[in-house]
């Protein structure tokens, strides 16, 4: 009978798996076009004849990677397109799930053997907490999860000490959407000169690359293009701090939450809620001056964390790793909601290390991202309630909530004389 009922638990949660897996590729076939379609593949068809990917009027503001990326999707009709597009999504998210999984120490799926009660608890806390940006990437169309997933490869293969194909695998990432980039510092901490190296020459070089395949018929490379249209005017004295290609509202940075809560509030006209402009705003200066000034404070709460050497403990490097991604997310100019699927690694570094040793604090953290995880869902909470938490910096919480409890994590159990076991509950004596 208690086989039966291990293998029935096994069943059960694989059957949640494959509806996860099911969700991620319905809205593809359900939807009826997506970013995908209308941002990506414009911008490789504009990048195939020589064009400006950036041109006026385009929603692709991403580094010219990306545009590169999706030219193999534009010589096949849409149907094989979109579903070569589907199985790219179903590989990425099945490679968060997995490597995020193994990383924080599980070793099957509930009721397998070797899995006990804390990995139990480590698929619901971390499912509650980080499925719904996982589905809202799919949703959109996105390439978040492409990101997420090489962020997660590259988290393995640090922990398994390949530093230059970690390196590689976060250039990748970084080649996407910048924020990786993050790592290159993590890297040159821990010594990994050459893993540092790769990420950037990666990340550079696959910036270049559509250039060498499809010329710029003005001649002018598409990185620096990218580099003068999106990064330069974040420089101006006037730039708004948190703004982008994009509402306010969508923003669940540091910059964006800041951006909304002092310049900016909602009110309700013809029975929908619009923002507008605060008459007694921050200036475009002070919010700068505010964001560097709290930028500098998590940046200080991590240093502290990681001062003192780490035990050696994988555990111990993947709290450093869920620092990373924690601060990437906060520390970002722009962070939208498809950006947040890979706080399930965070997050299961925080439920795992509560169960190995009854930590209280990181319980009442690893709970508090379940519930909220749950509660940005819109179909969950009612569109009234989703609009309050998005706008108030619910997103933007959950990834304090992680930050702090890697910092926790690693600055008591990581620590090079802790001898903390990290991937077993402690054994009661009496």
């Amino acid at each position: 009978m208690e086989s039966a009922g291990k293998w029935r638990t096994v069943w059960v949660h694989g059957a949640v798996c494959a509806g996860v897996l099911a969700l991620v590729a319905a809205p593809v076939f359900t939807r009826g076009t997506g970013d995908w379609e209308q941002v990506y593949l414009t911008a490789a068809n504009r990048l195939r004849t020589g064009g400006d990917v950036l041109a006026l009027g385009s929603s692709y503001v991403y580094p010219p990677f990306g545009a590169l990326f999706a030219v193999p999707f534009t010589f096949v009709s849409r149907t094989p397109g979109l579903i070569a597009w589907a199985i790219v999504n179903l590989v990425s998210v099945t490679v968060i799930l997995c490597g995020a999984w193994r990383l924080t120490g599980g070793r099957g799926l509930p009721g397998r053997g070797g899995a006990g009660r804390g990995d139990l608890l480590a698929f619901w806390a971390g499912g509650f907490c980080a499925l719904g940006f996982l589905l809202d990437a799919a949703a959109n169309w996105q390439t978040d999860l492409i990101v997420a997933a090489l962020i997660v490869v590259g988290c393995t293969l640090t922990v398994g000490g390949r530093a230059i194909t970690a390196g590689v695998a976060f250039g990748t990432a970084a080649a996407f959407k910048c924020t990786p980039l993050l790592f290159a510092g993590y890297l040159l901490w821990k010594r990994r000169f050459a893993g540092a190296v790769a990420l950037l020459a990666v990340a550079i070089g696959l910036n270049v690359l559509p250039d060498l395949i499809y010329p710029p018929s003005d001649g002018v490379p598409r990185l620096v293009v990218w580099k003068e249209r999106m990064l330069t005017p974040m420089a101006g004295k006037d730039y708004d701090p948190g703004m982008w290609a994009s509402s306010v509202a969508y923003n669940h940075s540091l910059a964006g939450v800041n951006l909304r809560w002092f310049a900016f509030h909602r009110i309700e006209a013809n029975g929908q809620m619009i923002t507008v402009a605060r008459p007694d705003r921050l200036s475009a200066t002070e919010l700068t001056r505010l964001n560097l000034v709290l930028a500098a404070g998590l940046c200080l709460i991590a240093l502290v964390a990681v001062w003192q050497r780490g035990n050696g403990r994988s555990e111990s490097t993947v709290a450093e790793l869920g620092l990373v991604i924690s601060l990437m997310l906060l520390l970002s100019p722009m962070s939208s909601k498809p950006h947040f699927g890979i706080l399930l690694l965070p997050q299961l570094v925080l439920v795992r290390t509560a169960w190995a040793n009854r930590d209280r604090f990181l319980y009442t953290l690893a709970g508090v991202n379940a519930v909220g995880g749950l509660c940005a869902g819109k179909d969950i909470v009612g569109r009234t309630a989703y609009e309050f938490l998005m706008w108030n910096g619910l997103v933007f919480w959950l990834t304090v909530n992680c930050f702090l409890g890697c910092a926790y994590t690693r600055w008591r159990y990581g620590r090079a004389e802790t001898r903390v076991e990290c991937t077993k509950p402690p054994v009661n004596p009496s």
